[in-house]
């Protein structure tokens, strides 16, 4: 069963290949900066059922694994190594040894080890991926612990060589930046506002943005945090001091307060936006999706684009995905989406970029 499963989606990719070939530029995407669009084509595939990898929400990059996290049931970590095609599993969440309820995936500066955080209890845990390819099994073990204030909330953390920057609840700013291996933490930089937002108190703020993502360059001096159509662009000082240098704010969300149940609700006619986010030295990536709830149910929580800035905040090129993509990881030129569409699959595409790509677009 599993030959002929696979052989359907040899033959939907050699399709899809097909229909994708010309990097020609195809059509105008309404967001200022990207004018024209150009096409990816499709690589590769990964069946992911094969793999007895049933329910990702997010996969990440690392080190030639690639990491998957289940939002749902057990809400497993798997990491399928790319060399040898074994998935090994970790079951984190429970009252065992480390009483955890729930957890977020972190992007990290560290190379072979993949990060995760228990955002209530501000504890940092890391799997070391060498660890694991040697001997076939390892535990995931505490990295650090935050000095989280009472009361403090936080949604998810972000790791770079020098600092810890955390999103959430936050009386004092937008991001909470730990300094490691001190006890220093800092509460910084504004929230993008409109005439709406402006009015809301933190609580509110924070539930509002509690979708923000965020991406560093390998040394995090410089960092991105988007969602919505918004896209904000800081660099870091070495005492941990946040400055924006560039926003681009496409479109604000559109959304209700409540007092009763959710915080926050989101119109059904706004665009989704920002779907996922990733960055390397030279540019920063993100996936886009500008249908709406309304149209599409669900679907619209799957990305159409994939939209490339520089690092100063200019937009350098956009792209019609040849499928569409719930979450992305990237190492180097090539990219893995995760497709939920219909049975989990991870497509490889391949971006070749250029010394003159800014130019061209």
């Amino acid at each position: 069963m599993k030959n002929y499963i696979k052989a359907f989606y040899v033959i939907l990719l050699l399709l899809q290949m097909i229909m994708t070939t010309s990097c020609e530029d195809v059509t105008v995407l309404s967001l200022n900066g990207f004018s024209k669009l150009s096409n990816l084509v499709v690589k590769d595939s990964i069946v992911l059922e094969e793999k007895d990898i049933l329910n990702p929400h997010y996969v990440c990059y690392k080190d030639s694994f690639l990491v998957f996290n289940s939002l749902n049931g057990r809400r497993e970590i798997q990491l399928l190594d790319l060399k040898t095609e074994i998935v090994t599993e970790f079951e984190v969440i429970g009252l065992g040894r480390n009483e955890m309820q729930n957890y977020h995936s972190m992007n990290s500066s560290l190379k072979n080890v993949y990060m995760f955080a228990d955002n209530r209890l501000g504890r940092v845990y890391g799997i070391c991926l060498d660890s694991l390819r040697v001997n076939g099994k390892t535990d995931y073990d505490l990295f650090l612990s935050l000095p989280l204030e009472e009361n403090s909330h936080f949604y998810r953390f972000m790791e770079t060589p020098n600092y810890i920057i955390g999103i959430g609840m936050l009386k004092g700013g937008r991001f909470g930046v730990f300094k490691k291996n001190a006890n220093c933490y800092k509460e910084q930089m504004e929230y993008p506002v409109n005439e709406d937002i402006e009015k809301m108190d933190y609580r509110y703020r924070g539930a509002l943005y509690s979708r923000t993502m965020m991406a560093s360059n390998n040394n995090g001096k410089r960092m991105v945090a988007a969602c919505f159509g918004l896209v904000d662009f800081y660099s870091i000082t070495d005492s941990g001091d946040m400055n924006l240098e560039k926003s681009n704010h496409y479109h604000f969300p559109q959304f209700k307060m409540r007092t009763t149940g959710p915080m926050i609700t989101y119109s059904k006619e706004d665009k989704v936006g920002i779907m996922g986010l990733c960055a390397d030295e030279r540019f920063v990536y993100a996936l886009y999706s500008d249908k709406t709830f309304k149209e599409y149910g669900e679907k619209a929580y799957s990305a159409t684009y994939l939209l490339v800035w520089n690092w100063d905040g200019e937009p350098v090129r956009a792209y019609k995905l040849p499928v569409d993509l719930y979450c992305f990881t990237m190492n180097g030129d090539t990219i893995y989406g995760l497709s939920r569409d219909s049975s989990p699959i991870v497509y490889v595409l391949e971006l070749h970029k250029m010394d003159n790509w800014e130019d061209e677009n």
